[in-house]
């Protein structure tokens, strides 16, 4: 996918986009990059790891305001976060390169 693809595609998966600027949503999208090419030892996400990268993208804005933050409280109210849901991870780990 082509970054204004990947960007569509991102912008169709959140709320409300409408209201956010490209500039937000290209640094969210940077930013699952870079995690994905770091936890794949790659310097480039591999195609099959995209719609890995949108979903990414997604859990990243969706926590905006909540950095360093496991669980927050407010009330009854309580939200918790996982570093990285268990299913994202294999997905992304399968494409790891092997190292020696």
């Amino acid at each position: 996918m082509t970054q204004h693809e990947l960007l569509a595609s991102l912008r169709l998966r959140l709320p409300d986009a409408k209201n956010i600027p490209d500039s937000l949503l290209h640094s969210l999208l940077k930013d699952a990059a870079a995690l994905i090419c770091a936890l794949t030892w790659r310097s480039q996400v591999p195609a099959e790891l995209e719609n890995a990268q949108l979903r990414l993208a997604v859990i990243f804005f969706n926590r905006m305001g909540m950095e360093g933050e496991n669980q927050h409280v407010e009330g009854d109210v309580r939200r918790s976060a996982d570093d990285l849901p268990e299913a994202l991870r294999r997905e992304i780990f399968s494409y790891r390169l092997a190292r020696t």
